[in-house]
């Protein structure tokens, strides 16, 4: 499979469309973080296309390194940290927000872990096999893998809402398939992938506009 800049620019604007509808059918506050993650993946993967761009061009600047580690705050900070807590805002049943409360301290976890290995070796970038490989220490590790997979796919998994549920079940099975597959560009694959899955999330709103709940203060 052949990723690139423009299949790259092409999701993140059709993402930012997608998150403009999706925003504009929100109902309650509360779901304003889970409305938010189109747009966040969309500027996951303009960030992405750019680095491409300059990757292919052989940029010799410090260009590629900040593109490089902006997608790895993205990845290993931004999204255990959001994802949790975009789902916990939206749930309303009170054992799942409990769940996802103690997922999101995995989040926090992580994300501390990945800010510190950051600091201390910066990502470097590179294509490899069409695809572009992040190649960094800390994705080399089997439990940061799980603990990841947690942070990121398991709190829409324990979702009460059917379409949240069935984005979760998405990314999580591209995050198996992502990994056995494309293990050495693992992280822009499956980024890749559910960038595009999260636009199911306007599905989520759709429903809501149709059967909404009583708001909760």
């Amino acid at each position: 499979m052949c990723f690139s800049a423009e299949a790259s620019f092409i999701v993140s604007g059709a993402l930012l469309v997608i998150g403009v509808a999706t925003v504009r059918k929100t109902i309650y506050q509360k779901d304003l973080p889970i409305a938010l993650i189109p747009f966040i993946f969309a500027t996951q993967q303009l960030v992405e296309g750019l680095l491409w761009v300059s990757l292919s061009n052989n940029d010799t600047s410090q260009i590629p390194f900040w593109l490089s580690n902006i997608f790895g705050v993205f990845i290993g900070i931004i999204w255990p940290l959001f994802a949790p807590f975009a789902v916990y805002c939206a749930e309303t049943d009170s054992k799942r927000r409990k769940i996802m409360a103690s997922i999101g301290m995995a989040g926090l976890g992580l994300a501390i872990y990945t800010s510190i290995g950051l600091a201390d070796e910066p990502i470097i970038a590179e294509i490899t096999n069409h695809s572009i490989n992040y190649k960094h220490h800390v994705g080399v590790y089997q439990f940061v893998i799980v603990l990841y997979l947690l942070a990121t796919c398991v709190p829409f998994i324990f979702s009460s809402y059917k379409h949240l549920y069935i984005t979760g079940m998405i990314i999580t099975l591209g995050f198996f398939v992502a990994y056995v597959t494309f293990l050495e560009t693992f992280a822009s694959v499956w980024c890749f992938f559910a960038a595009i899955a999260s636009a199911l999330i306007y599905f989520h709103f759709v429903h809501r506009v149709k059967k909404p709940l009583i708001p909760i203060p």
